[in-house]
């Protein structure tokens, strides 16, 4: 089966300062590398022809190099055809190669560095020619030309998000194009390589399986010892901990989050002995399925991990398999390539040997069965001035329990707003968000009102740093006070009616995490309006908690038998079909 949809308008609450793309002539400020990357197998067979299609291609990044490249005269003998203005050639033959993580020469930047947009030169340059708060070298693309349209900057976007593949469908793309491509497959995004030795560590998530057509969140441990890969200088006095200035994670394009935990009294200088979490087993290698000691480092042979029992749970709270640990995060991500660099001088401490929890929510939306997989590398602090701060409120007060009070009703919109007091002394050095798709618009804001953070994107949110940190230093509470909200849009279309497709729908939450917690109310739908035409106003709920609505009642005609009350409420939960509230701030203290 191929895919085929029109070429359509973006919506207007996309970020469009940060998809704006262009190309044309001049200074690309690249090298010429040339690699042979293996993100996804090529076809064995070119795809069947769609009498249906104008065109056809045989991957998302084959049409980038139609649609992008060779349609806006990129690959022009004097552009970056045969010339290589810039040392880049795009020509279909090289360009992937010599775009892929290959070294440009006017930065430090990789020209497309996989899963993370800010980081590719290439986004950079193009995205400077229409947003001049943008600093690059060189010049910005295109030379004297109009920049692209939003639906070509969004294909961009979204594969180099998707990990940038050589080879296959990037979901989400395919209904972009007025054209044909093959049905999407899991991509596989290149793995991240360790840092050098004395200069970091590196931990490996086990990858673990996701069947197609799947939404799982789940929870597991390993056990870590990287003592004889830390230098003295970067371990407390009493060798307990290693200290870290930055890490950087990088997962397959399937992932929703990944968060990285460990045992919260660890972080009071407690070991914790891997004795208190059961079901040890090898997953993969030679002896998978075996039971296996994760103090034994070679339990399971080449290939082979010793890990806990997989469990369906949110945030690795309640895993039963540890039920006397509560984990706490030090680590994590919503994106598939993600970098969080601490302002200078800024540590966070991580226990240099222990339990860590792996809580891992992905969603397979292809036929194929996959596997998740995810490494994270952490750099040592040089520099320990000030001990990282972060306020977050993904699962507090302003997250689960408020949105099960307050989300917004079906087809309607919804601002809701939290607000955190920073202390005194508090230097903020960045700010992330996280919802999930009916989060249309976050910001942030100061006392005064001024807005200092606006993210349109829900799975790619803009992580925003400042140098130099803002500054709160008042005696007044109220002004180091920073406002947070976040527009809702349950079911509302472009054209203002309501939108069957978007609003939060009962039927399409996986019943398999469907948790307990916050008074059995955590993922809850109930169906309250009906989603057949004609239909949307009417009020279906049957008054029985936790039941399915009234058909009947959405019934075209007395008897007709053609109702479907499926449209809740926005409700806090862990699907993506549920919502969270989470900022998150990051600061230190100065005293």
């Amino acid at each position: 089966m191929r895919n085929r949809n029109g070429l359509r308008a973006l919506a207007g609450s996309l970020f469009v300062a940060g998809l704006v793309l262009a190309c044309g002539c001049g200074s690309s400020g690249g090298g010429s590398g040339s690699q042979d990357v293996p993100n996804t197998p090529p076809p064995t067979d070119p795809p069947p022809t769609d009498p249906t299609c104008e065109e056809s291609y045989d991957s998302t990044f084959d049409a980038i190099q139609s649609v992008v490249f060779e349609r806006h005269g990129c690959t022009a003998e004097a552009c970056h055809g045969s010339a290589a203005s810039g040392r880049l050639d795009l020509r279909a033959d090289v360009s992937y190669a010599n775009l892929f993580e290959a070294p440009s020469t006017a930065s430090s930047l990789a020209r497309v560095h996989p899963g993370t947009k800010e980081r590719s030169f290439l986004w950079l340059k193009l995205l400077a020619a229409s947003d001049d708060t943008v600093e690059i070298t060189g010049s910005p693309m295109p030379l004297g030309s109009t920049p692209l349209g939003e639906t070509e900057m969004e294909l961009l976007r979204l594969w180099i998000q998707g990990g940038a593949p050589q080879h296959g469908t990037v979901q989400g793309t395919e209904s972009l194009l007025d054209a044909c491509l093959p049905d999407p497959e899991p991509i596989l995004i290149e793995p991240l390589d360790p840092p050098p030795a004395g200069e970091g560590v590196q931990l490996v998530m086990p990858d673990w399986d996701l069947p197609p057509g799947s939404e799982n969140e789940i929870c597991f441990a390993t056990y870590y010892d990287v003592s004889d890969q830390v230098p003295e200088e970067f371990k407390s006095e009493d060798g307990k901990f290693f200290f870290y200035e930055s890490f950087e994670i990088r997962q397959d394009p399937s992932s929703h989050h990944l968060l990285i935990q460990a045992p919260v009294t660890a972080f009071g200088g407690e070991y914790v002995d891997p004795s208190n979490v059961s079901g040890w087993a090898c997953t993969r290698g030679p002896s998978a399925g075996q039971p296996c000691d994760p103090l034994d480092r070679d339990a399971c042979g080449e290939g082979g991990f010793c890990a806990s029992p997989i469990e369906e749970t949110s945030g690795c709270t309640g895993y039963r398999a540890a039920p006397e640990i509560t984990p706490v995060t030090f680590s994590g991500t919503q994106q598939a390539q993600f970098l969080q660099s601490n302002y200078p001088g800024v540590y966070v401490p991580v226990p240099i040997r222990g339990l860590v929890f792996w809580n891992s929510h992905a969603f397979n939306l292809t036929t194929t069965g996959t596997q998740m997989h995810a490494r994270v590398n952490f750099r040592f602090a040089r520099e320990r001035l000030y001990p990282a701060q972060n306020f977050g409120g993904g699962n507090n007060q302003f997250g689960i329990p408020r949105l099960i009070v307050e989300g917004a009703a079906p087809y309607t919109e919804k601002v809701m707003c939290g607000q955190a007091v920073l202390p005194k002394g508090a230097r903020l050095t960045g700010l992330n968000s996280h919802t999930h798709k009916h989060g249309k618009h976050f910001w942030y804001e100061l006392h005064d009102g001024e807005v200092i953070y606006d993210s349109y994107v829900y799975n790619d949110p803009l992580q925003k740093y400042f140098e130099p940190p803002l500054a709160f230093d008042s005696d007044s509470a109220a002004e180091r006070t920073v406002k947070f909200c976040s527009l809702y849009n349950n079911g509302v279309g472009e054209n203002g009616e309501p939108d069957p497709e978007a609003v939060t729908r009962a039927s399409r939450i996986p019943y398999g995490i469907r948790f307990e917690g916050f008074g059995g109310l955590l993922g809850l739908c109930e169906p309250t309006r009906c989603v057949n035409p004609g239909r949307y106003d009417v009020d279906c709920d049957d008054g029985q908690r936790n039941q399915a609505g009234d058909d009947t009642a959405c019934d075209s005609s007395p008897g007709a038998g053609d109702g479907f009350c499926d449209a809740c409420a926005i409700m806090g939960g862990v699907t993506t079909e549920n919502e969270m509230f989470g900022p998150s701030i990051s600061y230190f203290v100065q005293e």
